[in-house]
């Protein structure tokens, strides 16, 4: 939903989903904090607590709600502590001697791999737009064409043009 400025300057509101979702997502970040490395899927004594948590503050939270909060928030958190291992990596390999066999850099690979992924999607998206882009060029170039061959009048003059810019 809207940011605190952007509903202070833009007289905008939350609607009730937005409002749910946002009280849902601090009692999750509550969870999370408690237990950084929480496996991917919430147990349902997990769901219940925070859903109570959520009713005892005056919101009411769907079980769906909770859990398509619960999906985003432990993908960022995924990445967050990744890429904070990833930064561990690129540290230890500057200190060689650290690095031989105390860190794993899966990170790093899980990284490479996304952005190489990223890349080859762009690529194909570029390629993909050109072909389109050629294919009406080349269409609208065709009709041009056709155009002015059904004219007399307009071929004599191109034919004049061209037959003054090469004398």
């Amino acid at each position: 939903g809207p940011s605190w400025s952007e509903r202070w300057m833009g007289w905008k509101t939350r609607t009730p989903i937005e409002s749910q979702s946002v009280a849902a997502k601090n009692e999750l970040e509550r969870l999370l904090i408690a237990n950084e490395f929480h496996p991917k899927e919430l147990e349902t004594d997990e769901l219940t607590t925070v859903r109570k948590n959520l009713q005892t503050q005056g919101v009411d939270v769907p079980y769906e709600i909770i859990c398509n909060v619960w999906s985003k928030l432990y993908k960022l958190s995924f990445l967050k502590r990744s890429l904070a291992c990833a930064q561990q990596c690129r540290k230890a390999y500057y200190h060689r001697s650290v690095a031989c066999n105390a860190v794993e850099c899966n990170d790093v690979v899980l990284f490479w791999r996304a952005t190489r992924m990223l890349e080859i999607t762009s690529n194909a998206i570029r390629l993909q737009i050109m072909n389109t882009e050629a294919q009406r060029i080349e269409k609208e170039v065709k009709q041009y064409l056709e155009n002015l061959s059904h004219d007399e009048k307009r071929k004599k003059y191109r034919l004049r043009l061209c037959v003054d810019t090469t004398a």
